[in-house]
């Protein structure tokens, strides 16, 4: 029975039912108590401001799509933003709907050995995204804790101390990662009695198999701590090209504010670039692909603080079709493009078998 539901969360088509059917539920109940004040606001939707935000979150993409070109061209210069915002947008898709989302480098890895990208360095390069990408959203969030947190904590008491646990998670995997590769002592503790303790606790199964899991991880994370020390210009851009996604990202329930011409000033952009920030926090510790049917209610919660609650849910159905079914929309398209490109050679004898991407994708998210 275990094994059938394993099966049955790995299945794309599901995820994707999934993801529908819980936005579907939040959707009713929103619309059965606020329905005509809801449909009155969306229709009164300005159709050029929409288009903007679709622009703009694909314009976000496009930044992502920059910095994965970027850090490939130190060891490929014929890398192009084409084939980075491909790479971008398959990312956004799977990270979508696999539950947790797990598949997303899955899927950025079968996508760069298409492009001609060994595994190997596929591996190496979203190791260097994600860290710097966790590292500047981390920095970016606790400067906005730090900026609203007697106002935050005041009006949002009730959900605070789950966005200080979503921070302390986030703020914790990078910790975490930079004590291991800087720590023998840490790392010696950790793969001996750390190693024992989660198996006695059921959380390590196979303890040799996790130690290889962890010798493999470490040495692909301590060569990019080598690229973090040695290219420090071209960490700087990564990082404020992920600022540049973020602030766009949490910005966007403002303009869909002002595109639905709720009355909103200026003033409030800062309030609501936090509010976006703490949502995505408490999002962490939901397990449902894109978080759907939690990010939709405590999205609502949350900004009815700020807007009515009509308002609230306007805004909602806006930024959640915005930042999230045009990713699913033109992501989809957008990989089966890339996926129907022809592969381009490895520049690289030493290689996993060509298969190897596309039976794991196949393996972590079921038939494409």
């Amino acid at each position: 029975m275990k094994e059938k539901i394993k099966k049955l969360f790995s299945s794309t088509a599901f995820n994707i039912f999934l993801i529908f059917a819980l936005a579907a539920a939040v959707l009713w109940l929103t619309l059965r108590k606020d329905g005509p004040e809801v449909l009155a606001t969306l229709k009164n939707a300005s159709i050029p401001a929409v288009i903007g935000l679709v622009l703009l979150m694909v314009f976000e993409r496009l930044v992502l799509g920059w910095s994965l070109k970027l850090e490939c061209n130190q060891t490929y210069p014929h890398y192009t933003l084409k084939q980075g915002f491909i790479n971008a947008y398959t990312a956004g898709l799977f990270c979508n709907i696999t539950p947790g989302a797990s598949g997303g480098q899955v899927a950025q890895g079968y996508i760069f050995r298409k492009q001609g990208i060994p595994v190997s360095s596929s591996i190496g390069i979203l190791w260097l995204d994600f860290i710097v990408y966790q590292t500047t959203m981390t920095l970016f969030v606790l400067l906005l804790l730090i900026l609203r947190f007697s106002y935050f904590y005041s009006n949002f008491s009730k959900f605070f101390l789950i966005v200080i646990a979503g921070f302390a998670v986030s703020a914790g995997i990078i910790f975490f990662l930079y004590l291991l590769a800087n720590s023998p002592r840490f790392y010696r503790w950790l793969t001996t009695s750390g190693l024992k303790i989660g198996h006695k606790l059921h959380i390590v199964k196979n303890i040799e198999e996790a130690q290889e899991k962890l010798d493999k991880s470490l040495y692909e994370f301590s060569k990019e701590i080598v690229v973090l020390r040695t290219h420090k210009k071209m960490i700087v851009m990564l990082s404020a090209a992920d600022l540049v996604r973020l602030l766009i990202y949490y910005s966007i329930p403002y303009f869909c504010a002002v595109a639905l011409k709720i009355e909103v000033h200026p003033s409030q952009l800062l309030d609501i670039i936090a509010l976006s920030s703490y949502v995505a926090m408490i999002n962490a510790f939901l397990p449902m692909p894109g978080s759907s049917g939690g990010t939709e209610a405590t999205f609502i919660l949350m900004f009815s603080t700020i807007f009515a609650r009509p308002d609230a849910a306007s805004i909602m159905i806006l930024w959640r079709f915005v930042t999230f079914y045009q990713t699913l929309i033109i992501g989809a398209f957008v990989f089966m493009y890339g996926r129907m490109q022809k592969d381009i050679p490895l520049d690289q004898v030493k290689e996993l078998p060509r298969t190897y991407a596309k039976e794991t994708l196949k393996e972590e998210l079921g038939n494409l």
